[in-house]
């Protein structure tokens, strides 16, 4: 009989979503703006601004190389980690194993040594790219395949992935502050705006590598998890038995579909605040911050909700939310038109508003995939939590992929002559995000949720 995780050592596997919000944050917030800097910035073009095809940027480029290898990894980092003998365990040694390398190659990203414009800066800038997105690959592929296993009761489950979302969610919001901390260390320390952006990051990362390896030693795997049977398949075979599921690939549709709204709003929502409701750019933060603190109120009572009831009703509701918001963005110049003067507090209203689904969208799908892995384990008594896992990591890429792609382009429509956004454009995210919003919502309804916890009840009864 294995031992039940102490709720203590369950936080302490939650720190790994600390380091996750730090240096996503880098990549996702900073990259862009660190290597294709504004002249206001002060910062060096250190990559060379050659264009392929016309039109291709070399951080374009050096992306897009980065994503398929990361792509590639996923599946490759899935099966070893299920069929792993190791004898410390299938998911722990790799933990321990990329911790260190996944830090420093975030980091190393921005440390690009040569001289301006130089092709080795660009080189550089790719291969910890790629050292970036494949040590992710390893740490968090297998650390989020374990947690159906060290935590076997659904209810529990609930309120481990609400503490993650809050580590994770805190520190992505902390990251709008980086710029503050730049300005404070160029005036009071006299560093340049390049120095200034490094230190920032070094320190970050020393946060965020302590965090990694807190988690990675926070428990022997082999007390907590019970005798499992690890897949004889071949990677490709396991894959096919997965899509196998037809729990599992509708709730992946409606997590897909739901993941690109999701992604679309976030990645367009200065433009919401600033260009529809017409909040000066130095107060947005304010919008965002309301948003993300009360999703954190409210995490409470819907990890209370899900427990007494079921978490498909909160999923249908949170893309109820969505698309009627989405909606409302198409109007959004319109209606901070009726409160001149009160264009903040719209706004204000809007991240309050928007805080349900954002709360609810971050526990709620890795708490519904590990039901499902762990119905899948006991109707079939082969553990293939990993490869489960790689899809969900899968599908969240793809996901911001689609957003990046789509923001992109469609924000282009009504532009002006010499501008790259056009108002239009801006309204036409909500239209397409809510489509998005709207086929998660109907893929969510058909989601069986009672027959999966079902299955999981029957398995600890019979115990």
């Amino acid at each position: 009989m294995v031992k039940k995780l102490p709720k203590r050592k369950m936080y302490r596997y939650c720190l790994a979503d600390i380091a996750k919000g730090f240096f996503n944050g880098m990549i996702g917030n900073y990259l862009l703006y660190f290597y294709q800097p504004t002249a206001k910035s002060g910062l060096p073009i250190l990559l060379p601004e050659n264009k392929f095809l016309g039109f291709i940027t070399v951080m374009a480029l050096i992306t897009a190389v980065g994503k398929i290898v990361d792509a590639v990894t996923d599946p490759i980092v899935a099966s070893l980690s299920d069929k792993c003998t190791y004898k410390a365990g299938r998911r722990m040694p790799f933990l321990r194993f990329a911790a260190i390398p996944y830090a420093l190659s975030v980091l190393m990203i921005f440390y690009a040594p040569f001289k301006a414009g130089s092709v080795a800066n660009a080189v550089w800038v790719g291969f910890f790219l790629i050292t970036y997105y494949t040590s992710y690959t390893f740490y968090f592929i297998p650390r989020n395949a374990l947690v159906p296993e060290i935590i076997p009761d659904a209810k529990d489950r609930v309120g481990y992935y609400g503490l993650s979302t809050v580590f994770f969610m805190g520190t992505s919001s902390f990251m709008y502050a980086a710029t503050l901390f730049v300005d404070i260390l160029k005036i009071s320390l006299g560093l340049s705006p390049l120095w200034a952006w490094r230190t920032v990051f070094t320190f970050f990362a020393i946060c965020g590598v302590t965090s990694l390896l807190l988690t990675a030693f926070a428990f022997d795997e082999n007390e907590y998890v019970e005798k499992n049977i690890k897949p004889k398949e071949s990677m490709l075979k396991s894959f096919a038995l997965v899509f196998k599921n037809r729990d599992f690939v509708i709730f992946a549709a409606g997590d897909l579909f739901s993941g690109v709204s999701m992604a679309f709003f976030q990645t367009a929502m200065l433009y919401y605040i600033t260009m529809l409701l017409n909040v000066p750019e130095s107060q947005s933060f304010l919008v965002m911050l309301s948003a993300i603190a009360v999703a954190i109120c409210l995490f409470p009572m819907i990890i209370k909700f899900s427990r007494k009831y079921n978490k498909k009703i909160l999923l249908v509701l949170a893309s109820i939310v969505f698309t009627i918001v989405f909606g409302f963005i198409y109007f959004g110049d319109k209606v901070a038109a009726l409160f001149p003067g009160k264009e903040l507090f719209v706004g204000l209203a809007m991240g309050i508003v928007v805080s349900f689904p954002f709360a609810a969208i971050n526990i709620l799908p890795q708490s519904v995939l590990s039901d499902i892995i762990q119905s899948d384990s006991l109707e079939n008594k082969v553990n293939r939590e990993g490869i489960f896992s790689a899809v969900k990591t899968f599908i969240e890429k793809i996901a911001s992929a689609v957003a990046m792609m789509g923001v992109s382009s469609i924000l282009a429509v009504g532009a002006l002559q010499g501008e790259s956004v056009g108002l239009l454009g801006v309204k036409l995210t909500g239209i397409f995000a809510g489509g998005f919003s709207l086929l998660s919502l109907l893929f969510f309804c058909f989601y069986n949720d009672k027959r999966v916890t079902n299955i999981i009840e029957k398995h600890i009864n019979d115990k």
